[in-house]
């Protein structure tokens, strides 16, 4: 991860050197040359900077407070990028229309993004779908499962206003079951804590469901020790229980009505790597109770990698994609960088007969941004 990141800062510097050579070097002063130079080089310091911090500090605001300002910083860089790439075409095509549009998509870039913090990412829906399958038990027609995901509640630090209103929306639509498809948290464990009272107040008349994801594990942190890691582990899963949901760690729940039965069967996260596998479905099946089944994936993938063939469970719900926080959706009509990673990464998918739902999530995973990808939570309807 750290190197990736420093590979994306030397891509960070090239717009710089480009805008320099290009506009300051022949056009300014050599008062303006310097300014440039010695504020560029600031940015990419102060981005390596609160990278360091993100990567290291256990302290929940701080993670807060260092995301929000690279998140100034690399606004500023999508504005140079946009202007770069655009007047790159004005060197082969000598025209002034084409330097407008530059200067036009550097701002456009500048304030999409800016939108994408301050108000994409806190733009909630609902989206809705049925889910058929004829051999759903009798009583279970009609069934509500609302589905939330990747709540990544580090990007809400000290907003509990807003997690309690998206709460209120999620009770009005009366559901069955509720299941929670992993990532609660993006770093530590005490980015939950101001919301666990909200999160608490979710109901549902056959009980909360939750697993892991990815980030759930601290896995993308450096710990002082293996013994702070685990204590962090223990104390997101205790925040978990205390928001009210039983947490399925390679484990199973079978819910009853009128004598028919549905399993919820829990794994903990698998994906491709360098994404971590820590699932064990042999495990999570020990005692199931119900032929009609329903699984709890963090990562789409297993659904695709580690399921073909199994026809026991004829409804998956995951998570994890975040539709990449970035794309464009037109009614049913949606387009994301995210389809070039993951063939099943938002919505409603049938394959052999066998069904997957994947949410893009409700936070921000990195940086607080949501572009057109906004937050959503899922009310997913059974008929027979």
């Amino acid at each position: 991860m750290l190197g990736r990141f420093f590979f994306l800062s030397l891509l960070a510097i090239l717009p710089d050197i480009y805008i320099f050579f290009r506009y300051v070097w022949k056009k300014c002063q050599w008062r303006t040359q310097v300014l440039y130079t010695v504020f560029s080089l600031l940015c990419i310091v102060l981005l390596v900077l609160m990278f360091g911090l993100y990567s290291s500090s256990e302290s929940a605001a701080t993670l807060y407070k260092a995301s929000m300002v690279m998140n100034a910083l690399i606004a500023l860089y999508v504005a140079k990028l946009f202007f770069t790439f655009v007047d790159v075409w004005t060197l082969l095509f000598d025209s002034k229309i084409l330097r407008r549009v530059a200067f036009g998509l550097a701002a456009l870039g500048f304030i999409t993004y800016a939108y994408g913090v301050m108000l994409g990412r806190f733009n909630m829906s609902a989206k809705y779908i049925t889910v058929e399958n004829k051999s759903l038990p009798q009583h279970f027609d009609g069934y509500k499962i609302l589905h939330i995901s990747d709540l990544h509640l580090g990007s809400f630090y000290g907003d509990e206003e807003t997690v309690s209103k998206w709460v209120d929306m999620m009770n009005a639509e009366n559901p069955d079951m509720i299941c929670f498809t992993g990532d609660i948290v993006s770093i530590l464990a005490d980015e939950m804590a101001s919301h666990v009272s909200a999160l608490k107040r979710l109901k549902a008349k056959d009980g909360k469901f939750a697993i892991l994801g990815n980030h759930d594990y601290g896995d993308y942190h450096k710990w002082a020790n293996e013994e702070a890691r685990n204590t962090n582990f223990v104390k997101t899963q205790n925040y978990v229980s205390q928001a009210g949901f039983e947490l399925l760690l390679n484990e199973n729940r079978t819910v009853y009505r009128n004598g028919d039965s549905i399993s919820v069967v829990g794994v903990e996260n698998w994906g491709q790597p360098p994404f971590p596998q820590y699932c064990d479905l042999k495990k999570a099946e020990t005692g199931v109770a119900s032929s009609t089944r329903i699984l709890l994936s963090h990562d789409p993938d297993f659904w695709e990698y580690q399921l073909e063939g199994n026809n026991d469970y004829f409804l998956t719900l995951s998570g994890h994609t975040h539709a990449m926080q970035f794309g464009i959706e037109i009614g049913d009509w949606e387009i994301s960088p995210s389809s070039l990673r993951y063939p099943y990464w938002h919505g409603l998918y049938e394959r052999n007969g066998r069904q997957i739902v994947v949410s893009r999530g409700v936070g921000c995973a990195g940086m607080p941004v949501r572009v057109g990808m906004t937050p959503e939570y899922v009310v997913i309807t059974l008929k027979k």
